[in-house]
C-alpha cells in the first residue's frame, strides 16, 4: 500500500502543475488575503484584492477592499500591513458586500494565490459565514515556484520577488497580487520552456 500511495503523488503533482499552466493561458485571475491572524476558527478576512490577467499577460482591472471587521485590528497585523483601525472604520465594508464584490470580479475564471491553501480555507470561512460559495478552480503559484526554481533556499514572496526582478511584497494585498502576478508569468515562462528542473 505504501508504495501505490507513493507512486499517486507525483500524479497528482504533475496533474496540479498542467491544471496550473493551462489557467495561465488566460485569462485568469491573481487574488490575495489579508486577515486578522492564522485561524479561520478565531480570525477575520482583512482585506481581498485581485487582478485580471489578459490571455497576452496584461493587467486589465484591479479589485481591492477592505473589510469593517467584527473584532478589532489586532495591533501586530497593524504593524504587519498597515492597515490601521481608522481605515477600517472610514473604508471598510461587511464581509458580506466586499466578498459579494470579490466574487463578482473574479467571475468563474480560474484564480492563483500564493500558498492557495491559506487564502482558501479563510475563502470557505467567508462561504460559511455568508452563504456564498466560492467555486472557483484555485492553483496556487508557491507550488509553481517551487517546481520553476527548486534551487532557491526559499520560496517566500520576498525573495521571489528579488528573484525575478517584481515589486518587493508589502503586505498590502493589492501590492502583494502585483507581486505575485510577477512571478506567476516568469514562473509560467520558466516551466513552458522545461527549464525547471525535474520534481
Amino acid at each position: 500500500m505504501a508504495s501505490s500511495r507513493t507512486a499517486g503523488k507525483p500524479t497528482q503533482a504533475s496533474a496540479a502543475l498542467t491544471s496550473a499552466l493551462q489557467a495561465l493561458r488566460g485569462p485568469f485571475i491573481v487574488a490575495d488575503l489579508e486577515t486578522t491572524g492564522l485561524s479561520t476558527a478565531t480570525c477575520e478576512i482583512l482585506e481581498f484584492a485581485a487582478v485580471r490577467v489578459e490571455t497576452c499577460g496584461t493587467l486589465a482591472r484591479e479589485y481591492t477592499q477592505v473589510v469593517r471587521t467584527a473584532s478589532p485590528v489586532p495591533s501586530f497585523i497593524t504593524r504587519l500591513t498597515g492597515i490601521t483601525q481608522a481605515e477600517v472604520d472610514r473604508h471598510g465594508v461587511p464581509v458580506m458586500q466586499a466578498f459579494s464584490s470579490f466574487l463578482a470580479f473574479v467571475e468563474d475564471l480560474p484564480v492563483f494565490f500564493h500558498n492557495a491553501s491559506f487564502d482558501r480555507r479563510f475563502l470557505g470561512a467567508a462561504a460559511d459565514q455568508t452563504g456564498l460559495p466560492f467555486l472557483n478552480p484555485t492553483n496556487c503559484t508557491l507550488a509553481l515556484a517551487r517546481r520553476a526554481w527548486p534551487e532557491l533556499p526559499s520560496h517566500k514572496l520576498d525573495i521571489l520577488a528579488r528573484h525575478v526582478g517584481a515589486s518587493n511584497p508589502t503586505h498590502r494585498a493589492l501590492a502583494d497580487v502585483r507581486t505575485t502576478v510577477a512571478v506567476a508569468l516568469a514562473a509560467n515562462a520558466r516551466l513552458a520552456l522545461g527549464q525547471a528542473a525535474p520534481a
